[in-house]
């Protein structure tokens, strides 16, 4: 099994495995045409049945970004989930439950080390910054809100005693500078901290990162009461690879991110986060909390 922590080990590895990866350097639009490309290629349970399961995609060539590319598909496989992160596909869970007697906590990476992800930086104080020029984010159907980063890794910390958390969320680029994120009430651990921050009439910080290591994202997924309010799981993805999952400081907000990706984002909200009506998708619009954004950086590699 290679050595897997971040996205681009995770395609190379793929790269190796017969049938699991499709990669084309055909120009694809990320208005609907990513999304109805891949309905053919190895759709999920989003689109009209029957279903199938195929290969990730990688698209090497999109249209308005020349130096950004988008895979989708990474996790819509049981099987390929189980080759990332080196289990029986057919114990999946079981193994994966396993691991929460063996948990890693992250690792802040040292002062004055290289951080892979802060390597270009974008601030949305820079004349000319636009979310919508930098992130390739697919727009999945024309009557989509918006282009949604689909994998955001958000974390939060507790205001109270300090503890952080990571759940997984769809963020829509409402406008330039501004993220659109819903937060499903009760059922979200940043939802409690969000409600905390409220009572305080203070910001909650926030860090969001994609194009992360697989095992990050399958750990996220575990819920209350696995692990309750405040358990960080990145401490299971940490045993997953049997090292720690580095976290980096972010540049303008009091708060972590996670480290080994190619593309990371760091926001900040609003104490009382204005209601957005664009995060639905294809069902009716619900007020949800809206991001400013302060940097955005990333690694060019």
């Amino acid at each position: 099994m290679a050595e897997i922590h971040d996205l681009r080990r995770a395609l190379e590895y793929l790269k190796t495995q017969p049938g699991q990866l499709l990669e084309t350097d055909t120009e694809v639009d990320p208005e609907a045409e990513v999304s109805g490309v891949y309905r053919y290629v190895g759709a999920g349970g989003t689109v009209a049945r029957p279903t199938k399961e195929g290969p990730a995609m990688l698209f090497n060539n999109v249209k308005g970004f020349d130096d950004a590319k988008v895979v989708i598909g990474m996790l819509a496989s049981r099987r390929r989930v189980a080759n990332l992160i080196g289990m029986d596909c057919e114990r999946l869970g079981i193994e994966m439950g396993k691991k929460l007697n063996e948990t890693i906590p992250p690792a802040m990476i040292g002062d004055g080390a290289h951080i892979d992800c802060q390597e270009v930086v974008y601030r949305a104080t820079d004349p000319g910054f636009d979310l919508r020029k930098i992130v390739p984010a697919p727009t999945n159907t024309p009557e989509d809100a918006g282009p949604y980063i689909t994998m955001g890794l958000a974390m939060g910390t507790n205001p109270e005693n300090g503890t952080s958390d990571v759940t997984i969320h769809r963020f829509c680029i409402e406008d330039e500078t501004t993220l659109g994120m819903w937060i499903t009430p009760g059922s979200r651990h940043l939802g409690a901290f969000l409600d905390k921050y409220r009572e305080l009439g203070r910001d909650m910080p926030i860090s969001i990162s994609i194009g992360l290591d697989p095992a990050v994202y399958m750990c996220a997924g575990f819920e209350a009461p696995t692990t309750p309010l405040g358990y960080n799981e990145l401490q299971i993805a940490g045993a997953l690879r049997g090292r720690p999952v580095e976290l980096a400081k972010c540049l303008t907000v009091s708060h972590r991110t996670a480290s080994p990706t190619p593309n990371t984002s760091s926001r900040a909200t609003s104490p009382s986060p204005t209601p957005s009506r664009r995060t639905s998708i294809l069902t009716r619009a619900r007020p949800c909390p809206s991001f400013p954004v302060t940097p955005e950086t990333l690694s060019p590699r």
